[in-house]
């Protein structure tokens, strides 16, 4: 028996190939998703932002220069990159085409990326890729804060079901449970002063989900050490307290 070279789950039977059926199959609907809607929709994010035209009152006729988005910008150079190595490791004269055309020439050769002897490194490379693609394109209103950068110490934020996190400043990678593992101890530091609905939306930026009402009812029944403000239905609650009597809830 061999172990995939990825998930270091035994495979059954012994087999010739690198990765086990799930992680190749996986894998390849990465690198379909990379060409067929993540790198499209960064061009697209990249280029929304662009006014085309000459000021009104400006000293020359030119026009202004197109304002880009860089971060996009830099996701897709990221992508391009890994598509154009692999494209290479097929034939080296691939690894000059534009990203599309490498794209299509890996397509073609399914058999030959999944059998490549770097594909488990290859795999992990695009995980990390396209990872941070889809939090690009994830509306901002369905990222929640997922604690602080342990480097450069700024927020962290992403999906709610994601293994790993990228800062955005420093561009170093973490295992995202540790990080909202650390995040949970730091709440009890935080306070809000506010009604039941405001520490709800406010645990809600924590992918906290938690109703009004409920808040309203630990309250009523003194389970929270929440202090009454002189204005009606506000208090100051520790989110930390909020967050264990969430969990005890549960």
């Amino acid at each position: 028996m061999t172990d995939c070279q990825h998930c270091h789950k035994q495979m059954k039977p012994a087999t010739d190939n690198l990765l086990c059926q799930i992680c190749r199959e996986t894998y390849w609907q990465a690198i379909r998703q990379l060409g067929h809607v993540q790198l499209p929709a960064l061009r697209s994010i990249m280029l929304r932002q662009a006014s085309v035209g000459t000021p009104e009152h400006a000293p020359s006729r030119g026009n202004a220069p197109l304002p880009i988005n860089t971060r996009a910008q830099d996701l897709i150079a990221e992508s391009e990159a890994w598509l154009a190595e692999q494209a290479g490791k097929i034939r080296a004269a691939y690894a000059g085409y534009a990203w599309q055309k490498a794209w299509y020439a890996i397509i073609s050769n399914k058999h030959t990326i999944l059998g490549m002897s770097t594909a488990a490194d290859d795999y992990a490379n695009l995980q990390h890729i396209v990872r941070r693609n889809e939090q690009a394109l994830t509306p901002e209103e369905e990222l929640i804060i997922l604690g602080t950068c342990p480097t450069c110490h700024r927020q962290l934020t992403g999906m709610p079901e994601a293994e790993t996190v990228t800062c955005q400043h420093c561009r170093t990678e973490w295992a995202a449970p540790a990080i909202k593992a650390a995040r949970d101890e730091r709440l009890w530091q935080v306070q809000i002063t506010g009604t039941p609905s405001d520490a709800a939306n406010e645990l809600k930026r924590y992918g906290l989900s938690v109703s009004r009402n409920l808040i309203s009812q630990w309250l009523r029944r003194g389970r929270l050490h929440a202090t009454p403000t002189e204005h009606k239905r506000q208090y100051t609650f520790n989110l930390g307290e909020l967050a264990a009597q969430l969990d005890c809830h549960r």
